[in-house]
């Protein structure tokens, strides 16, 4: 073999090295050709809304979530990034008063509230993964989730000046007419560009509910939406949906490469980041709390983003990250209900029985948390559960029975807490069952009425000293209450105005064809999967000596009594 000459080594060193640097500028023109074409993207998209919907709380959108939003650094075209501040200057000039702002973000956030459901806090650690369902399946929401829903507004309301509009127009305008120009002198593709006919028709694919129909229209659109990180997410979100697990994976990872780096507060990547958190979680993959920690890096204003990212945190014990994240929704005012839920979940969790105890001594918290919830922070917290919750515990529910003639009722009377909505709710007595014959809401809570299959024999439901509920609430084992007679009422000639009058001490002052004899039923055991609590004896009303406290003891079997 023979030997390289001195001239053959230098000749390498020289020329492989130059062969290096060209293509990594080849590859840096074509990453600054991209960056340029997604900014000129995000500003005829936020530029189209606001031509196709002109009141204010558009503008206000537009200009803080994408406009007043883009990392202009990532702009190297000195004139693109000029034109771009003129009609940010423009949009400036439209007056929009401090209350109108609050009231735009006060409609924003009733559009943009859901529930994300119990199944993720409190017993959620405790379930599955294949449990969650479409919980997995619905994932974190962003605002480009909201941002093509049509919202009703009161156009006197949000007008803006006709002037104002004009001038904001023209400038708008004149961005669209550099458009193209600026492409060309960028030399970027027209396939990376997005039009106002592509915009339009993605807002109609978007309106589509099937989501296998509205899957296939957007694959359509793929070729000129290659540099609108929004479309990618849309896909994602889809794919997610459809339970198309390794595909939105995919889809979410290509949209991370695309989209990162163009805003200060991103929170469709964040949103992207706990989505893929959420479904490496449900295949098991260990890097699902790495990819959760990622969240707030890019936004920390998308609150189920940072609530979905804390449980999967919680979920491998690394309960500070999860906590700094739902601290993080209550210290901006996000969501406060749900995310104080999730720290009663994220301590329950972790056995910090200080911090639990503190949240449960809370009244409005009490007043969120849900039974199962407050059920097993009672056994965790063993002697030292808060006289407020014990309190809040044995007056969220009770039952009222009835007997008319021979036909029986029964009125159950619960706190929200309960979210009776949500359940399934049986009763029975040794006698006979009741099945529910309606809802109907009362200040703090609801009301289910049952009745009995058949009419009743000498010995009715009011008789009894004892009555169990069934709750079945979904993915959620089932609670059994048990409550005992603590008092009575009889009338023989006037009726007592309905099933749960008493709560509002009316009658309707009819006169009875029957007598009538209500019984209130008040909560004495609670059991839910292995967990039993009990209230103690009850007593009548007039036995019921007023300073009598009921005080929390533990014993050898599972059964905590208040």
């Amino acid at each position: 073999m023979k030997k390289l000459s001195l001239f053959s080594i230098l000749l390498l060193l020289f020329v492989c090295p130059s062969g290096v640097f060209g293509e990594d500028a080849t590859s840096h023109e074509e990453d600054v050709r991209r960056t340029t074409a997604v900014a000129l993207n995000y500003c005829r998209a936020a530029l189209h809304r606001i031509r196709r919907h002109p009141d204010k709380a558009v503008l206000l959108e537009e200009q803080q979530r994408i406009l007043n939003n883009i990392d202009l650094n990532k702009i190297e075209d000195p004139e693109v990034i000029a034109l771009y501040k003129s009609i940010l200057d423009e949009i400036s000039t439209v007056e929009i008063s401090d209350r109108e702002r609050v009231v735009i973000d006060e409609q924003f956030r009733r559009n943009s509230h859901r529930q994300l459901g119990t199944s993720f806090f409190v017993v959620g650690a405790q379930v599955a993964t294949g449990q969650l369902g479409s919980a997995i399946q619905s994932g974190a929401n962003s605002w480009w989730d909201y941002r093509n829903q049509e919202v009703r507004r009161d156009s006197d309301q949000w007008k803006v000046e006709r002037n104002e509009m004009t001038s904001l127009m023209s400038r708008s305008g004149t961005f669209l007419d550099s458009f193209w120009r600026l492409s060309q002198k960028n030399n970027i593709p027209d396939r990376w560009l997005i039009r106002d006919d592509d915009l339009d028709q993605l807002g109609r694919v978007l309106a589509e509910q099937d989501p296998s129909q509205r899957l296939r229209m957007l694959t359509r659109m793929e070729r000129f939406m290659e540099c609108y990180p929004p479309y990618w997410y849309y896909v994602g979100r889809t794919q997610q949906q459809l339970g198309m697990t390794e595909e939105a994976l995919g889809t979410y990872q290509r949209l991370t490469a695309i989209g990162r780096g163009h805003f200060r507060q991103d929170d469709m990547l964040a949103a992207s980041m706990a989505n893929m958190a959420l479904l490496l979680e449900m295949n098991g993959d260990p890097s699902a709390p790495d990819v959760a920690f990622q969240v707030p890096d890019f936004s920390i204003r998308s609150w189920e983003s940072n609530l979905i990212s804390a449980w999967v945190l919680g979920r491998h014990q690394r309960f500070s990250d999860a906590e700094e994240l739902i601290l993080c929704n209550l210290d901006e005012d996000q969501e406060t209900g749900q995310s104080r839920v999730a720290l009663v979940s994220l301590y329950y969790h972790s056995e910090d029985k200080v911090k639990l105890a503190a949240l449960l001594d809370d009244p409005q918290i009490l007043s969120e948390v849900p039974i199962p919830g407050l059920l097993l922070s009672t056994r965790l917290l063993e002697g030292k559960v808060p006289a407020r919750a014990q309190q809040f515990l044995v007056s969220s529910l009770n039952v009222m029975a009835r007997t008319n003639g021979r036909r029986d009722s029964v009125s159950l009377m619960a706190s929200a807490a309960w979210k009776l909505q949500d359940a399934q709710p049986k009763i029975r007595t040794s006698r006979q069952e009741f099945h529910q014959v309606g809802y109907r809401p009362l200040p703090r809570g609801i009301a289910a009425e049952f009745a009995s299959e058949a009419a009743g024999d000498e010995e009715s439901s009011t008789d009894v000293d004892r009555i169990q509920l069934i709750l079945n609430y979904p993915e959620t084992p089932p609670i059994h209450v048990w409550l005992s007679a603590n008092r009575i009422h009889e009338s023989s000639n006037r009726s007592s105005g309905g099933p749960g009058a008493f709560l509002s001490g009316q009658g309707n002052g009819r006169l009875a064809l029957f007598p009538t004899r209500d019984v209130q039923y008040q909560i004495r055991e609670i059991e839910m999967d292995g967990i039993r609590l009990s209230l103690g004896e009850p007593a009548l009303e007039q036995d019921r000596k007023p300073e009598s406290r009921r005080e929390v003891s533990i014993d050898e079997d599972p059964v905590y009594r208040f």
